[in-house]
C-alpha cells in the first residue's frame, strides 16, 4: 500500500481507451470498505454517463471559462459523483476516507484519479442532471493516466508534527 501512496497523482491527462467496468465496481468496492463515523457509512455514488459529463463540463466553462477540470470531465471514461446521505456531523471525514481509498485501488490498478471539489460550485445544476436528493461532496475522474507528474512539493513531517513533552 506504501507504493501506491507514494506513486499516486492527480491525473488531469487521459488516454481515450475504455477501463474495464469490473475495474470501476473494484473501485468502488474499496471505497465502501473505509471507516465511517458511527458506521454511518454516508457515501452514496453515481456514475456520470457521456451526455451527463458533457453539460458538467460545458456548465464549468460557461461559468467560469475553459479550464482544465472541465476538460477532464468531459474526456474521462468514468466520472463518479459522491454523495453525502444525511447531516451527520463526521460524514465528510468518512467520505474523503472513502475516496482516498478508492483514490489508492485505482493506483494500485495503474488507473489514474482526480478528485474534483470544484464540482461544489455548480452543486444544484448537477443536483438537476442526475435528480439526487444528498448533498454532492466531490466527484472523482477515473481513466488510464496520458501523463506521468512528478511528485509535487510536501511538508517535511517536522514541519507538520509537534511532539508535547
Amino acid at each position: 500500500m506504501l507504493k501506491e501512496i507514494q506513486s499516486r497523482r492527480s491525473i488531469r491527462n487521459y488516454k481515450t481507451d475504455v477501463i474495464d467496468k469490473q475495474d470501476v465496481l473494484d473501485i468502488l468496492n474499496a471505497g465502501i470498505k473505509a471507516p465511517s463515523a458511527k458506521n454511518n457509512q454516508p457515501w452514496r455514488f453515481v456514475i456520470v454517463n457521456d451526455e451527463t459529463k458533457n453539460k458538467i463540463s460545458n456548465k464549468m466553462v460557461e461559468l467560469y471559462g475553459p479550464n482544465k477540470t472541465a476538460e477532464v470531465i468531459k474526456t474521462v471514461p468514468y466520472l463518479i459523483l459522491i454523495y453525502n446521505k444525511d447531516n451527520e456531523y463526521f460524514n465528510h471525514l468518512s467520505i474523503g476516507a472513502c475516496m482516498e481509498n478508492m483514490i489508492l485501488e485505482a493506483e494500485s490498478k495503474g488507473l489514474g484519479t482526480l478528485w474534483i471539489g470544484y464540482i461544489k460550485k455548480i452543486e444544484d445544476y448537477v443536483k438537476e442532471l442526475v435528480n439526487v436528493d444528498y448533498e454532492l461532496v466531490s466527484a472523482l475522474a477515473i481513466g488510464i493516466k496520458n501523463e506521468n507528474p512528478i511528485e509535487r512539493p510536501r511538508l517535511n513531517l517536522e514541519e507538520v508534527l509537534t511532539i508535547e513533552d
